[in-house]
């Protein structure tokens, strides 16, 4: 009887335990974007957009990029943004090294936002790992218009201790860095 009522308790106090939160998708993101899945391009030869200051009735402040992981452990890049914006500008992540551009991430499309928009990308997944050889990295992220061309773009360094990833590399269709997930709680 007691080691059934120590199990019952057990099972009881397991179920108060808040869940891992590392696959749950931003909200944040998703208010500001409508979505949290992007399109992912591996080493595309284009390079990020130049920098351009935010115009009338939009700010940006990119104020974190830095490599870190999931509740779970897994390898990300959290990106941490200040916004104010008008409808209709679709969203680019980019990041880049000396080498060039290591992936571009686009998604969505703005509402009318004014917030903070936290997101982690993963890195490693499924036998898939992004290459990430030492050096320096930097995060741009940009909101281009359709009809009027790019709205703002900024970029700032990408910060904490570079990730040792293992997998291969990421092949057509790979999920490696497609979703906008929720940054992790108390950080």
């Amino acid at each position: 009887m007691r080691f059934l009522l120590v199990g019952v308790l057990f099972a009881v106090f397991a179920g108060c335990e808040k869940p891992d939160s590392s696959y749950q998708t931003s909200p944040s993101l998703k208010a500001l974007i409508g979505t949290t899945t992007g399109n992912v391009a591996f080493s595309p030869p284009e390079a990020p957009p130049e920098l351009k200051a935010a115009p009338d009735r939009w700010s940006m402040e990119l104020g974190l990029a830095r490599w870190t992981e999931l509740e779970n452990e897994s390898p990300s890049m959290e990106v941490v943004l200040q916004m104010q914006t008008r409808p209709g500008a679709g969203m680019e992540l980019w990041l880049t090294n000396g080498a060039g551009t290591v992936a571009r991430w686009s998604a969505g499309a703005t509402g009318t936002y004014t917030g903070v928009v936290c997101f982690q990308l993963e890195l490693e997944a499924d036998g898939e790992a992004l290459a990430l050889p030492p050096g320096d990295y930097t995060a741009t992220v940009a909101f281009r218009d359709p009809g009027a061309g790019l709205v703002v773009a900024q970029d700032i360094p990408v910060t904490n201790r570079l990730p040792k990833l293992t997998g291969a590399p990421p092949g057509p269709g790979s999920e490696l860095l497609r979703d906008g997930l929720a940054c992790r709680r108390g950080q």
